[in-house]
């Protein structure tokens, strides 16, 4: 028996082996996010209503043995502990329960000993996945493991060689090289770049993916890319792959020619896509200056959002609010000021963020149409008494229910004066 609640607020029994819907019940007029528990035979189901129904399923229905109307949304699962019912709505947490110690649970059996380890199977290589800078040099641990995944032993050493899996759409190798000692170096001038390698010793193997991220200046105006990929849902449409080392790129972002230039393009066809806060920079940056070209396609009623990320803080046009807004988690930090913003119009944004000894800090943001002479004052400037003190640049667009692309172009992203 697999019991899911549905959006429209439908309790269901699905037969698990083949998919048959046994019996419906109706609970609440929608639902959105909670998961129903079982307990005690018994069912707990909170509804977005704010409603918590206690069900006993049957083979043909559910009687439904109590509800009670909650404050706020319940937007989450219930749990269970102590022998009493914990429910949380956007209002209030609830325990439901008698007094006092409640049915504990079992004491753990013991653990059984574990097998003998097998022959070697593969390699488990440590750390399995790396972020590296332009002249640097890191080690790895190489461990044998059985076909079960149990620790044999140390490896000494290993065979390198970068290794492209068949099934990727990206065939791109990390700009890095494995010294004598089996220390992972990248070179001075190592590029940007993504990829894997594979050890291979003893007759077992191992990977690593890892990538090389350029210290500052960056700098991207993805002119170099070539726009070849056949799109699979828009016909005759082609484009190019973001670039494969930048977090949060593939599927939100396309290279694309937009009339005659080729620019960052926001993805429409999955709405689960519809935001994307993507990193082109190492975590540990801190204050730098980023500048980029940013687009909204729309009309004066729709438009979408777009802008750079600086520091763990997005700052971005919001076309629909005609803002310049700064923010990070908005619970925390959200200001926007008047900016007036039209669609299919280049703008020049421009930001920074100036850190003090006391752990303050100030956003600061200035946008313009491209093409004009950049304004000499900021048009925002934030104070933030704990500012973030560091954090990777990034690009932001946020195209509202997958309407209205967004588009980025001629990155910059340099060390603060």
């Amino acid at each position: 028996h697999v019991y899911v609640v549905t959006s429209t607020g439908d309790l269901c029994d699905v037969d698990g082996d083949t998919g048959e819907v046994r019996w419906k019940m109706k609970l609440a007029p929608s639902q959105l996010h909670a998961s129903p528990l079982y307990a005690d035979g018994k069912l707990y189901v909170p509804m977005q209503d704010g409603t918590l129904h206690i069900i006993k399923p049957g083979e043909t229905g559910g009687e439904e043995l109590c509800n009670v109307q909650l404050a706020g949304e319940c937007l989450g699962a219930p749990i269970v502990w102590n022998g009493k019912i914990y429910v949380h709505t956007l209002g209030k947490v609830y325990c439901f329960g008698k007094k006092g110690e409640g049915k504990n649970l079992p004491e753990f059996p013991p653990h059984e000993k574990a097998a003998p380890s097998g022959d070697p199977a593969r390699i488990q290589v440590v750390p399995a996945e790396v972020l590296m800078a332009p002249g640097q040099s890191l080690s790895f641990e190489l461990r044998a493991l059985d076909k079960n995944g149990a620790f044999i032993r140390n490896l000494e050493k290993a065979e390198w060689a970068s290794f492209i899996p068949p099934t990727a759409k990206v065939k791109a190798t990390m700009d890095g090289r494995f010294d004598a000692q089996g220390n992972l170096v990248t070179a001075a001038n190592a590029k940007l770049s993504a990829g894997a390698f594979q050890a291979v010793a003893e007759g077992i193997k191992g990977t690593i993916r890892g990538r090389v991220l350029p210290n500052l200046p960056i700098s991207e105006d993805f002119e170099s890319f070539e726009i070849n990929v056949p799109h699979e849902t828009e016909p005759g449409v082609r484009f190019a792959y973001p670039p494969l080392p930048w977090i949060g790129a593939r599927f939100k972002w396309e290279v694309r020619d937009l009339d005659g230039n080729k620019a960052l393009t926001k993805t429409l066809d999955n709405i689960l896509f519809q935001r994307a806060i993507t990193f082109i920079g190492h975590p540990e940056m801190k204050n730098y200056t980023v500048e980029a070209d940013c687009l909204t396609d729309g009309n004066r009623r729709s438009m979408s959002i777009v802008g750079v990320i600086n520091q763990r803080y997005i700052i971005a046009l919001v076309g629909n609010w005609q803002q310049l807004e700064v923010s990070s988690n908005h619970d925390r930090v959200k200001v926007g000021v008047p900016f007036k913003i039209a669609p299919k119009t280049w703008y020049r944004l421009k930001t920074r963020v100036d850190l003090a000894e006391d752990g303050s800090g100030v956003v600061r943001a200035k946008a313009w149409p491209r093409g004009e002479s950049e304004p000499e004052t900021w048009t925002i400037e934030v104070p933030h008494k704990n500012a973030h003190q560091h954090g990777a640049p990034g690009v932001y667009g946020f195209a509202l229910q997958s309407k209205n692309r967004v588009y980025i172009d001629n990155v910059l992203v340099t060390p603060n004066n």
